[in-house]
């Protein structure tokens, strides 16, 4: 049913392009999707355990209470999306001339303008040392006499090297076995960073990371026993590469080791590798100890957005809650710095392994998926929320507002914070904020944009024009990340996740995983790293102002407002205008009822230190780690 209820909405959308909310909308439908298959796969392992395995079983039903939480709330957040587009659609069939511009013809999201990231993991792309390299070690492994076990080991390891396929100098296709052998390292040969990182993301597109992992520990336990190393006693050299190698994974992807066999892997690597020195043992006991730091900030940062969520609901019952951003902040500047602390403390716990488990599809061709092999963390969805709900603040923000001097007020405020987070290159904010404004019970209120700074107006508008592929905002993009790669100053760049993401899901789409002969379309795995890697390059920024406690409190926690509940307040403070709106407006009256008995208006500024926020603020929280 999402499917053939999005594709209704997009037609009927098409007359007037779509929007950001359109994007936000096909985003959501892709991770309901992913949370589906999840509940549906975590159901069947319940019924198939239910009589077998007891507690396995009731672990499993705690489990399902969380992903059916997860689940409901993707739900609601999608429902609220496509109610909207339904909305704009529905009134862009009724009326003869659109009443804003804000929509325009987007063309299909492709790759041709997407923008070059600031290197991070990346120093370039594959060069040519990796094939010179590989073609160093074969030749001095034909050169020693080993015994025969060895040599049919280096034969095979030729072959595999003569089956990759590069191309000015870059690796760009290859079979799954030598790719593997690519990775693992020597005593004699280490992979290029952009390799590994590339093949370690994309790698679970054809295995399990446990199972690479296996592979990984099996090699080494080969390398570290074979004549070779033992002859020339390199197993100190051995050791420490693969002691390096395991730190690059544990730290761009700690979220692997979640998983119990990969730590069992992980476990008995470090453990080999410890005892061939004290230099060894030291560098493992600081590869623990940053994965667990790691894992234990990911914890603490989920327990922290459930305390969100809790404290989100607190504040929607209580009687004392009024919605009043300018009572908070007066500053938009304030709080474009405040917004972007949020971006990037959430940016900051997604893994990069995220975006190909939820919006890429595997090929790998076993069984049906184990619940434990899924995505367990729900990072990304948390984000994609948050942008819904900042645009939704926005909006409650303006309809709760009776006189149009105070909503020209409260709206300007906005579009000067949307201004403020484009310069301070937090691009995503200045988009859900723009979102925000342009919502179809906003754009209706003819009486109050008569009254706003067309030309401020305009400008902002302009930030979120999905002409010719959001061709402007991609040339922004790729001039703040220029600009800030070369700042002294501590600078980051947000950009538009959910743009981002449909590049990574079209560029899947559009590029099969495999070769017609069954190798690895590794130039693909590059692109998708590259898209990935723009979330990587700003994770240690530290923001050069302040965080403001009471602001962010109130972002993360003031109630916001549903599609209904917003529609009837827009009716109620601009009557309605032609039939089908009087039609609407006495049927979300019969309802929901008034607005004006359903919401905290404003009459004096809102307390920074309510009962129900105060002392409260996650990142705050983070911090102590």
């Amino acid at each position: 049913w999402l499917r053939f209820a999005t594709l209704n909405v997009k037609m009927a959308m098409d007359s007037r392009g779509r929007d950001l909310f359109s994007i936000q909308l096909e985003v959501t439908e892709k991770l309901l999707q992913a949370e589906e298959r999840k509940l549906k796969v975590l159901k069947a392992e319940i019924e198939a355990s239910k009589h077998s395995d007891v507690a396995s079983t009731k672990e499993k039903a705690r489990e399902l209470d969380t992903q059916e939480n997860n689940y409901l709330r993707i739900k609601v957040q999608y429902q609220r999306l496509f109610q909207e587009l339904t909305d704009v659609a529905t009134v862009s069939l009724k009326q003869k001339k659109p009443r804003i511009k804000a929509s325009r013809s987007l063309p299909a999201i492709g790759l041709k303008q997407t923008s070059k990231p600031r290197p991070s993991v990346f120093e370039s792309l594959v060069p040519r040392s990796i094939s010179s390299s590989n073609t160093s070690l074969i030749e001095r492994e034909r050169e020693e006499s080993v015994d025969s076990a060895a040599a049919g080991k280096i034969l095979a390891k030729r072959q595999l090297s003569e089956d990759l396929s590069y191309k000015d100098g870059a690796l760009v296709a290859g079979p799954l076995e030598a790719l593997i052998q690519l990775l693992i390292p020597t005593d004699s040969y280490y992979p290029e960073r952009s390799f590994t990182f590339a093949f370690i993301l994309c790698s679970r597109l054809f295995l399990r990371p446990h199972q690479l992992m296996a592979q990984v520990a099996r090699e080494f336990h080969y390398h570290l026993k074979s004549p070779e190393t033992t002859k020339h006693n390199l197993q100190g050299v051995v050791g420490s590469k693969i002691v390096q190698l395991l730190s690059e994974w544990t730290e761009t992807f700690p979220y692997d080791f979640r998983d119990e066999r990969m730590m069992r892997y992980l476990k008995d690597v470090t453990q080999t590798c410890a005892k061939l020195s004290p230099d060894l043992r030291r560098s493992v006991g600081q590869l623990q100890s940053v994965l667990v730091k790691k894992l234990s900030i990911l914890d603490k940062y989920e327990h922290v957005l459930a305390q969100v969520n809790a404290v989100a609901m607190e504040r929607l019952i209580d009687p004392k809650t009024q919605v009043n951003i300018l009572g908070v902040c007066e500053d938009p500047l304030v709080l474009a710095q405040q917004l972007t602390h949020i971006e990037l403390e959430r940016l900051n716990n997604i893994g990069p392994e995220e975006f190909i488990q939820t919006f890429v599809k595997s090929s790998i061709e076993d069984a049906e998926p184990l619940y434990r092999d899924m995505k367990k963390t729900n990072n990304i969805e948390a984000y994609v929320e948050w942008f819904n709900r900042l645009s939704y603040m926005v909006a409650t923000e303006i309809c709760v507002l009776d006189k149009r001097r105070n909503r020209v007020k409260v709206i300007e405020y906005f579009l000067d914070a949307a201004e403020h987070c484009h310069r301070l290159h937090n691009f995503n904010s200045c988009m859900a904020i723009t979102a925000g404004v342009f919502m179809s019970p906003i754009t209706r209120l003819r009486k109050t944009k008569g009254k706003l700074n067309s030309a401020k107006l305009e400008r902002v508008e302009g930030h979120m024009d999905p002409l010719n592929n959001f061709s402007l905002y991609r040339k922004a993009l790729e001039a703040a990340m220029g600009e800030a790669s070369q700042s002294k100053d501590e600078s980051c760049v947000v950009p538009f996740f959910s743009l981002l993401v449909k590049d990574i899901y079209f560029l899947h789409e559009g590029v099969s995983n495999k070769l017609p002969n069954s190798h690895i379309r590794f130039g693909k795995c590059m692109a998708l790293a590259r898209l990935v890697s723009q979330i990587l390059s700003w994770k240690d920024t530290v923001l050069p102002y302040p965080r403001v406690h009471s602001v962010l409190n109130y972002l993360m926690t003031i109630p916001v407002h549903t599609d209904d509940e917003l529609q009837l307040a827009s009716y109620e403070i601009e009557a309605p205008e032609n039939d089908w709106e009087k039609r609407k407006y006495q049927e979300l009256r019969l309802l929901l009822g008034s607005f004006g008995h359903r919401i905290r208006r404003v009459s004096t500024p809102a307390s920074p230190a309510s009962p129900t926020a105060s002392n409260f603020f996650p990142i705050k929280e983070m911090d102590e780690n």
